[in-house]
């Protein structure tokens, strides 16, 4: 274990909207948190944290960072009293972002994720970032904290693995996996970060294509585009959001349905686009117009090379006719099309999804990484 770093003076301050050298500091934490633990940069860029914490339309945003010295004993304050960052750029210690959704799970404080300069940890910064959260929490009157932690595959830890309740994947007990105990949260699930390296050979996705189609068709047609959601399908992409947030494996994260409509998904398309655009594909039962499946991939502008696989979602009334492996060998061959340059498709499933872990299977996708989301409910705090 090695031995904890000498005591520092540091103090933490939080990130006013709009403070712009913020984003810069959190990417380069990411990319080196990543290169480390992975051997690749993975993190997202600048642009796209910068609008997301922008957009506070169905969630509040925060960001904590812990700075050397002490506390200022004057200064303004911010809407989580603390006092706020320097307008200008200064080092970091530590930062640890958090969301608050405010349409539907208004218990929670979501997307928890704390990162540590090496030259700071155990010295008690990432300890302090995460208490501060935990009071926000509470005096937001939320009762449910819900962090993430990145291991990699098959990582080193002390020989000991974690398992969640559901499913059969496991983390090691790292670094992160004991501060995480530490801090009295509890490992509510394991998610599998698999990846498919591209091309994926034509004549592979065209058989796998037409034995779903053998099943699905005629009762369901696909329809596919690349961008924002045309205005005729924006119901029905409400509609998948609504099935994903209720139907997809939870093991024990408190998550609760979300409240999806047109205009919600009109502005979750007009927020992802300013810094990318989605390749996706929905299937539709001719009979009824309705809506029964739906996939989507997302292209980064800043790494157009690593497209993210994002929701694949077969409404329950329509399985059985292998609908999310059609869904997703037509909208591979349309990613073709959009990036014949990329080079691989990264995914995230719950290790307990076992039928979306079979198809990504069969499409060539590889497990990659793990991920830990832990959770604490206040009354354990």
């Amino acid at each position: 274990m090695g031995y904890p770093a000498p005591m520092r003076e540091f103090h933490i301050r939080e990130v006013p909207p709009g403070t712009d050298w913020v984003f810069e500091t959190v990417h380069e934490f990411e990319k080196a948190t990543t290169i480390e633990l992975m051997g690749e940069d993975l993190a997202i860029s600048a642009e796209w944290n910068r609008n997301s914490h922008a957009d506070e339309k169905d969630a509040l945003k925060g960001m904590l960072m812990a700075l050397d010295g002490p506390a200022p004993t004057d200064g303004p304050v911010g809407r989580f009293g603390l006092p706020l960052v320097p307008a200008e750029r200064v080092d970091v210690l530590g930062v640890i972002e958090v969301t608050f959704p405010t349409t539907d799970n208004q218990h929670l404080a979501d997307d928890v994720y704390c990162q540590v300069d090496p030259d700071a940890r155990r010295a008690g910064v990432g300890t302090a970032l995460w208490r501060e959260v935990v009071r926000i929490t509470g005096d937001l009157g939320r009762d449910t904290v819900i962090a993430w932690s990145d291991h990699a595959a098959g990582g080193p830890g002390d020989g000991d693995r974690l398992r969640a309740r559901d499913g059969d994947d496991e983390l090691p007990l790292d670094r992160a996996s004991r501060f995480a105990q530490s801090l009295g949260l509890s490992l509510a699930q394991v998610e599998r970060q698999s990846r498919l390296a591209l091309p994926v050979p034509p004549e592979q996705l065209a058989a796998l294509r037409a034995e779903a189609e053998g099943r699905a068709l005629p009762a369901y047609r696909i329809e596919s585009w690349v961008g924002r959601t045309p205005a005729e399908h924006l119901d029905r992409i409400a509609v998948m959001n609504r099935t994903l947030s209720t139907d997809a494996p939870l093991g024990e994260v408190d998550w609760q349905p979300e409240d999806w409509d047109a205009e919600r998904v009109r502005h979750s398309d007009e927020r992802k686009h300013l810094t990318g655009h989605s390749v996706i594909s929905i299937a539709i039962e001719d009979a009824t117009g309705e809506v029964a499946g739906l996939t989507e991939i997302h292209v980064h502008d800043s790494h157009p090379h690593r497209p993210e696989q994002w929701i694949t979602a077969v409404a329950g009334p329509h399985r059985g006719h292998r609908l999310g492996l059609l869904l997703k060998a037509v909208n591979l061959q349309l990613l073709a099309a959009d990036q014949p340059g990329a080079r691989y498709v990264d995914t995230w499933n719950a290790g307990e999804n076992d039928h979306m872990l079979a198809i990504n299977t069969r499409l060539g996708f590889r497990p990659h990484s793990a991920h830990g989301a832990w959770q604490l409910k206040q009354t354990d705090a």
